[in-house]
């Protein structure tokens, strides 16, 4: 019974482990050129201006200057 409630509380905590240790999460939605974002892909409404780390694009929300 106490293993069962060791390998219950392991999972419990794996996933906030995982999070904290996963270089990705920590870079998506992160601050890029200005006022822009790293994303894995822009919407429909932004535009490409530059890519970040990991094949991350920076996108910025509208039609930006050149």
């Amino acid at each position: 019974m106490k293993l069962l409630l060791i390998v219950f509380v392991f999972l419990f905590f794996w996933d906030s482990t995982l999070e904290g240790l996963n270089v990705l999460s920590s870079e998506i939605h992160k601050k890029c050129r200005g006022n822009g974002t790293c994303r894995l892909e822009c919407y429909g409404s932004e535009m490409l201006v530059a890519h970040c780390m990991f094949q991350l694009e920076c996108c910025i929300k509208g039609n930006p200057e050149p």
